[in-house]
C-alpha cells in the first residue's frame, strides 16, 4: 500500500492557490501574477505527461527490437 505523507508526491501539487491569490496589504492585486504561475504550472504539467508517454513509448519500441532479435 503506498501512503502519502505530503502533497510533494502528488503530481498537480503545484496548481493549488497560494497567498498571491489575494489582496496584498498594500492594496496591490496579484491575482494576474496567481493565474501566470497557474498557467505556467499547468503548461509545465502537459509537458511531463508528454514526456513521460514519449519515454513509455521509446521503452516499448527498444522492447520490441530486442525481441525481435533474440527470435
Amino acid at each position: 500500500m503506498l501512503t502519502i505523507y505530503d502533497s510533494h508526491h502528488i503530481l498537480t501539487n503545484r496548481n493549488i492557490k497560494c497567498h498571491r491569490a489575494c489582496r496584498t496589504h498594500t492594496g496591490i492585486f496579484t491575482s494576474s501574477w496567481e493565474a501566470r504561475r497557474i498557467h505556467q504550472e499547468d503548461l509545465a504539467l502537459v509537458n511531463r505527461r508528454l514526456r513521460f508517454a514519449w519515454l513509455v513509448r521509446q521503452w516499448d519500441e527498444h522492447e520490441d527490437s530486442v525481441k525481435e532479435r533474440y527470435r
